[in-house]
């Protein structure tokens, strides 16, 4: 993988030895990226799938880099600002809901039912290395990328309902905005100029209007998506004339995407309402639809 990050640097940068000079061109490109997770849904009894996967629709743009080798064959590098993520849909009529009280007494959680929507967006610095046969006025290219996040971000809704104290009376329903910066957030300090105040089971506990990342990680250091993300790349171009194409290509993860510590389940919890963590093989997986001009 080093081998080949450093061979992609040295194409966009543009160090060729004289003898390839002749070989080498260049170009750029943009269009949309239709992008969604792959991996584990969480269940609950039965097996029943609390969660589900949506489509949201982002964009990618950058610079290549060819090197041709005969008429047919050639290797592409690429350096892309592209975004991933994806529609993340929760609903489970007996989850949990984690109250944070007012003064010193400790969080604690109560029955519930969770709705919630969180759209995520995930940038990457990203670099395709390729071998490309071209084929007329086609062209046909597969490879690996490594791509490095440069930014992580999710907005969205969750609203309670059917929630329970511990003392058996109902909590009226409620509902919070998310707004996620997974790199950025510190650790979310509730009170008063940030939320409401609710009483359940006797105690006042904080009922915030926005939520942020580390709201329900309780201070832990680790990021929710991991910094390096590998896949693997196919896809089919068609040139419109010598420079000018069209393409769409399949990028899909090749390592785990999400950190365990960070991957909470919001099914359960545990009876001292610590965290119950999921060490599910959560994958990109996006289409690209692309116009660009290679020189």
């Amino acid at each position: 993988m080093r081998r080949l990050l450093l061979f992609s640097f040295a194409l966009l940068l543009g160090l060729y030895t004289p003898l390839a000079a002749q070989e080498f061109s260049g170009g750029f490109k943009a269009g949309l990226n239709f992008v969604t997770f792959d991996g584990p849904l969480e269940t609950g009894a039965g097996d029943v799938e609390l969660e589900s996967f949506g489509n949201s629709t982002n964009f990618h743009i950058g610079a290549i880099a060819n090197l041709r080798f005969t008429d047919i064959f050639r290797m592409r590098a690429e350096l892309l600002y592209t975004q991933k993520g994806g529609i993340i849909n929760f609903n489970d009529q007996s989850s949990y809901w984690l109250f944070v009280p007012t003064g010193e007494d400790p969080p604690f959680s109560v029955d519930a039912q969770r709705t919630s929507v969180l759209e995520v967006t995930n940038t990457y610095l990203e670099i395709p290395v390729m071998a490309v046969v071209r084929l007329k006025r086609f062209e046909l290219s597969a490879g690996l990328s490594a791509g490095f996040l440069v930014a992580s971000r999710a907005s969205g809704e969750a609203s309670i309902d059917g929630a329970v104290s511990p003392d058996g009376s109902p909590i009226q329903p409620f509902s919070t905005n998310l707004e996620f910066n997974y790199l950025s957030d510190e650790p979310q300090q509730l009170d008063e100029n940030n939320s409401a105040l609710l009483e359940v089971d006797g105690r006042n506990v904080f009922l915030p209007d926005n939520l942020n990342a580390r709201y329900q990680q309780l201070g832990d250091d680790d990021n929710l998506f991991n910094t390096l993300d590998v896949g693997l790349v196919g896809g089919i171009s068609y040139f419109l004339n010598k420079g000018l194409f069209i393409g769409g290509r399949v990028n899909y993860s090749l390592i785990d995407i999400t950190e365990q510590s960070q991957d909470i389940s919001r099914s359960t919890i545990n009876p001292d309402n610590t965290y119950v963590t999921r060490d599910d093989d959560d994958r990109n997986f996006v289409l690209q639809l692309s116009v660009g001009f290679s020189f």
